[in-house]
């Protein structure tokens, strides 16, 4: 392989047509063996952003005396020469350069493209991450020369992994990249020839060795056969199990007997027995998973029946299945089957691989998914998405196209064709035989409402984090669709000689009489100009949105928020709607005439099936798809125009970041389908969480969701908070609707309160641009005195970020709605909690105005009862074992100035509570946490 050339820039921004340039760097390596470097500053000739500099380290004066990027770029060309050029993210870099006329022609070799493929389970690609992932100890410092040498050491690293895989899956990934441009095609073609000087052989791309990947561990017990009439557990011999000298403190060293768990248990024991609903509040530190799992599995295994086990977030999945479950059958000694089922579209479909395999991929976005999931399979992937990184939705897209959510997947297609090799199909035959079946919130109920396609049949459901399932159900039951989206359908939908219709007809020319293939090809004809005529259509419909949009804001640019607007039946009667409804008539029009002949083609060619072979009937599978998903954006875009359904909820959106528009649609209410598909079909529902009353009852989840005939039981923390926790109330803190004087207050204290206790703080925000503007003005402080400010929104996942700050010694988290619950740091690491403002929703986002407008008082019937949920759930971060100790500071007197305040503060378990001035916050808290 000859010499490489590793090149970073660091820029102002990340515009090459307005930003500038304001250092270059590039490493000439061969191997791992660096031979020369070059780097230089540049005068940008304009001022360096504070962000940029913030980011970099370099600022105005360091660049006052470079040469401008003119005076360098000769010399630059001559260092790179006929070097193919590697880089992160490498167009990035090339689209500056080659705005200055040069490297025109260049070989890139992106190290992303490499990392997507090599490392398919990285949770994430940015250059400093895949340096810690592969243990490189060249620092992420944002400067050119570190960067370029990072992006050598990370090439190098990757290449080494790329010469361990089979040199056949080498060569079906350069033979597939072919025809495709994209950014790896060069170095795998290289990495190939290293692994083998043969010529590479042509092999057959029919691939039948799923069952060995996806096979079940252990043979699949028989499904459960549900009994008639269910036996009732014996209530006390349930509860001798979590009782002092019980069967779990026989088997755990460090069992805690809790009286608060043993009631649960008893409660959750009779409304199964009994076939009754029940919501339990369980308090922090309860042991709740515990007090539903044990009676839960022994009612499944002694009436041979099924309970499924939903929760919110997939940390709590994962630690039932991997954890509870396990150490619950080894202290019973029980012979219980648990397994966790996902939604379709979770899991991939060899029969849909196979057929791009064959077929081959047209787009990067498609090699680059083809590729990385045949590595990810060769190194022991299960078939489940969640291993895998997806990033975009063009990605998701891809990886939807290769996934089991597909009409044609059917049970008996996959048993016929892949010998029954399927994860979904194996997943499905494993929750069959489960006592335990565990789902996530937003599979449940759109599973019911769709037809039950993914759950087996169940009597018994546990929802735990149950506060949760009205919002998880309306994101599972809503539907968004952008143009992008519509292009991507329209082009999956191709023509004569491109994607399915393209297929189709090169596939069947060997099938048909000449006669018969000339109709086809004017029936694709007539398909092709339509979708043409469709694309057309679509753009001018959603541009008379955008007008419309346009007038809404009175042709002001749009906010740092973006824009929504709802659309009511009062909208429709504005004179800009009619516009929007005569491009709607007219696209409608044309829509109608390409489903008509999809469907056409479609069943055309299905009467004559038999004898066509595997790869028509997959392709026609992709074409029902394609006819399903188009239906149903005619059906949802037609309801938002001009046939709302009452039921549902209707906006038009631009988001902040890059004004791109989506329609959006969203159920009003999830109560009456919880009520007809859940209350009134299943024989025993237990509801349960930390936090399901405000002001200590029931009654607003309960008519959320439709709660009637559910008794109900609140259960207390064992933990003593009267010791453990501190709750400090500012009482001389601007209000927020003094927005500078607010803003100053909480920048001011949070800076002196972090530097008094050394960091060890969350702060928790309602809304993401307070998140921004507070990080800004505190970091650069906090840096100073040796603190560390981690913020939610940078890149870095949740989970990523909770890591980081439980490592660091001093460091403050700030975060915004995911933070606001699940979040688990016991110890000293998390000694101080701030809440800056009450949790209250954004009135006039289109879900929260819509139901706002069905109560008679919707401050006091729905938003203030919502608040105090997630407020409730924001204090609980805090105090998360016996030991803990802690503080939590309210920056948000309306607490106190508020007839409402009070409802927020009984809320909250017994407490020390301090109402005093900021001057004392810092004082009163290293005296409470004995610094």
């Amino acid at each position: 392989m000859p010499s490489l050339i590793a090149l970073d820039i660091e820029t102002t921004g990340l515009d090459a047509q307005k930003d500038a340039v304001i250092e270059i760097a590039a490493v000439r390596f061969n191997g791992s063996r660096i031979e020369a470097e070059w780097d230089t500053l540049i005068n940008p000739q304009r001022p360096i952003p504070p962000a940029i500099t913030a980011l970099t380290g370099i600022n105005n004066d360091m660049v006052r005396n470079a040469p401008p990027i003119r005076a360098v770029l000769h010399e630059l060309a001559d260092f790179i020469g006929d070097s193919p050029v590697v880089g992160h993210n490498i167009r990035f870099d090339l689209s500056f350069l080659q705005r200055q006329g040069i490297l025109p022609f260049v070989e890139a070799i992106d190290t992303y493209e490499m990392a997507a493929v090599l490392l398919p389970t990285a949770s994430r690609y940015n250059l400093g991450s895949l340096g810690q992932i592969l243990g490189i100890l060249i620092p992420n410092s944002h400067r050119a020369l570190d960067d370029a040498r990072l992006a050598h050491a990370v090439f190098w690293q990757l290449y080494q992994r790329a010469l361990e895989l089979p040199i056949e899956l080498l060569a079906e990934i350069v033979r597939h990249s072919e025809p495709v441009e994209w950014d790896g095609s060069w170095i795998f073609r290289q990495i190939l020839r290293a692994r083998s000087r043969q010529p590479i052989e042509a092999r057959q791309t029919r691939q039948q060795q799923y069952d060995g990947l996806f096979a079940a561990e252990h043979r699949l017990a028989a499904p459960l056969t549900l009994v008639e009439t269910p036996q009732p557990l014996d209530e006390d011999e349930v509860a001798s199990i979590l009782e002092p000298g019980g069967l779990f403190a026989r088997y755990f060293d460090q069992f805690e007997y809790r009286s608060q768990q043993v009631e649960m248990l008893r409660a959750v024991t009779r409304a199964l027995s009994n076939g009754e609903h029940l919501m339990v509040e369980a308090g922090t530190g309860i042991g709740k998973s515990f007090a539903y799992l044990v009676p839960a599995a022994l009612w499944a295994i002694q009436n041979n029946t099924r309970v499924v086990i939903s929760t919110n977030t997939i940390t709590l999945q994962e630690q039932l299945i991997n954890k509870d479950i396990p150490d619950l059958r080894d202290a019973l000694k029980l012979d219980l089957r648990a397994t966790v089922l996902k939604g379709r579209s979770n899991y991939l479909c060899p029969r849909r691989l196979e057929a791009l395999r064959h077929k081959g991929p047209e787009t990067p976005e498609e090699l680059r998914i083809l590729a990385k999931v045949l590595v990810w399979l060769q190194e022991g992937g299960r078939g489940d998405r969640s291993e895998i990184n997806l990033n975009g939705p063009a990605e998701r897209e891809v990886w939807m196209r290769l996934s089991a959510e597909d009409e044609g997947c059917k049970a008996e297609v996959c048993v016929s064709r892949m010998g029954g090799a399927c994860p979904f199909y194996q997943s499905r035959q494993q929750a069959l035989s489960a006592h335990l079946i565990i789902v996530n919130h937003a599979l449940l109920l759109s599973d019911v409402v769709t037809g039950s396609r993914v759950l087996p049949e169940y009597q018994y459901l546990i929802v735990d984090e149950g506060h949760h399932i009205e919002s998880a159900s309306t994101n599972a039951l809503s539907y968004r669709v952008t143009q992008n989206d519509l292009s991507r359908l329209l082009n999956e939908l191709g023509g004569t000689s491109s994607g399915v219709l393209g297929r189709l007809v090169s596939l069947l020319k060997e099938f048909l009489r000449p006669s018969d293939f000339g109709l086809l090809t004017k029936t694709v004809q007539r398909a092709t100009d339509l979708a043409t005529r469709l694309d057309f259509d679509l753009k001018q419909f959603l541009k008379s949105i955008e007008v419309f949009m346009e007038n809404a804001r009175e042709g002001k640019p749009v906010s740092s928020y973006g824009q929504q607007v709802r659309i009511l039946p009062s909208t429709r009667k504005l004179p800009d709607w009619t516009e929007v409804e005569i491009q709607w008539d007219s696209t409608n029009e044309t829509l109608s005439l390409l489903l008509n002949l999809i469907a056409e083609l479609h069943k055309g060619i299905s009467e004559g099936l038999e004898r066509m072979g595997e790869d028509v009937e997959d392709t026609l599978a992709n074409l029902a798809s394609i006819h399903r998903r188009l239906s149903e954006a005619q059906a949802y875009i037609h309801g938002l125009v001009s046939q709302p359904d009452p039921a549902a909820i209707y906006w038009v959106e631009i988001s902040p970041n890059n004004n791109r528009l989506s329609l959006q649609i969203a159920p009003l209410h999830i109560g009456p389908l919880m009520e007809k598909y859940l209350w009134h079909e299943k024989n025993s529902i237990i509801l349960t969480s930390a936090t399901l009353t405000a002001e200590g009852e029931f009654n607003y989840l309960r008519s959320r969701l439709n709660a009637d005939e559910a008794d109900e039981l609140i259960l207390g923390s064992p933990f003593d908070y009267e010791n453990a926790a501190l709750l400090f109330i500012a009482k001389d803190i601007p209000e927020p609707v003094d927005a500078n004087g607010y803003q100053r207050a909480v920048e001011h204290n949070l800076i002196r309160l972090a530097r008094a206790t050394g960091g060890r703080m969350l702060v928790l925000f309602t809304s993401y641009a307070q998140l921004r503007r507070t990080s800004q003005a505190i970091t650069p402080a906090l840096l100073e005195a040796g603190i560390q400010v981690y913020e939610q929104g940078e890149g870095a996942s949740a989970n990523l970020l909770l890591e980081t700050f439980r490592e660091s010694d001093k460091a403050v988290l700030l975060g915004t709605r995911a933070f606001w619950e699940g979040v688990d740091i016991p110890g000293e690491a998390l000694s101080v909690l701030v809440i800056v403002k009450l949790p209250f929703d954004v009135p006039s986002d289109p879900i929260i105005a819509a139901r706002s407008e069905t109560f008679d008082d919707p401050f006091n019937e729905y938003q203030l009862p919502e608040a105090i949920l997630r407020f409730r759930q924001g204090f609980g971060r805090l105090i998360r074992t016996q030991s803990d100790r802690g503080v939590v500071v309210i920056l948000d007197r309306r607490i106190l100035s508020k007839q409402y305040g009070k409802a927020f503060l009984e809320s909250l378990p017994q407490c020390k509570v301090h109402v005093g001035s900021l001057n004392d916050l810092p004082a009163i808290t290293t005296r409470w946490l004995n610094l």
